[in-house]
């Protein structure tokens, strides 16, 4: 199988805090000549992550890829040499624009956090309750912006990841997107002085992909006044604001 170059960390304890996902991930297959070859390739790789997050990763092949594409046939096996690379290349494409989207939301809440007095940002300093609810509306503004206008990539993000289950080829592309997902988040639990950032980053991001998938599941059952209150109950339990969150309690 054709595919990236992805460096061997498998958690993001092992990345670091300023390595981002196009770091990470260097895409060494074949790159179109000319502006429009580009487009077609380009093309080809959305309708992939379509036809993903409608039939999962198995119902990706050359002759639905080229009819959901509106290209000829033979443009499929041109620029990709096969599905595995067709594949792999499609999961860098919606791994490259989700981090573009991480990005903007790890600088807004770096900027609440720039804002603060530093004795807030340390466990138990005053204004941290506060501070905690903020940071739990922001990230379900964000999640909920996600669960509205991005529900196909969601999907799609959820079939890729089962499959890297079965392929481990895949699943150290996998290993790379969820290491670099991980990276800005702990980074900002440490500048809240988490008890053990990377723990904690990892416990949000299996929080948020179980939201995510109940929200494809439930669909309307599933309110955003429930994610918020999620957000809040799970940070406060990391971030020292409720009594299971203090050092040496249950």
């Amino acid at each position: 199988m054709a595919h990236p170059e992805v460096d061997s960390m498998i958690g993001p304890e092992q990345l670091p805090l300023e390595k981002t996902l196009k770091q990470s991930i260097h895409y060494r297959g074949r790159k179109a000549a000319r502006a429009k070859s580009e487009h077609r390739r380009c093309q080809i790789l959305e309708a992939t992550l379509r036809i993903a997050a409608r039939e999962g990763v198995r119902g990706i092949k050359h002759r639905p890829v080229a009819k959901e594409a509106g290209v000829p046939l033979a443009s499929t096996t041109y620029y990709f040499k096969d599905i595995d690379e067709l594949i792999c290349d499609a999961f860098t494409l919606f791994a490259e624009k989700g981090q573009q989207h991480l990005d903007r939301f790890y600088d807004t809440i770096n900027l609440a956090l720039d804002s603060l007095p530093a004795a807030t940002l340390e466990w138990g300093g005053p204004g941290r309750d506060a501070q905690v609810r903020e940071l739990a509306t922001l990230s379900t503004a964000y999640l909920s912006e996600q669960l509205t206008t991005r529900r196909h990539e969601i999907l799609a993000e959820q079939a890729f990841l089962l499959e890297a289950l079965r392929d481990p080829r895949l699943a150290k592309l996998a290993q790379a997107y969820r290491s670099a997902w991980a990276a800005g988040l702990e980074n900002a639990l440490r500048r809240l002085n988490s008890l053990n950032p990377a723990r904690d980053a990892a416990l949000v991001i299996s929080v948020v992909l179980g939201l995510g998938y109940d929200d494809m599941l439930f669909g309307n059952g599933f309110r955003r006044e429930h994610l918020e209150d999620t957000m809040t109950r799970l940070l406060g339990m990391l971030l020292g604001t409720t009594p299971t969150g203090q050092p040496g309690k249950n």
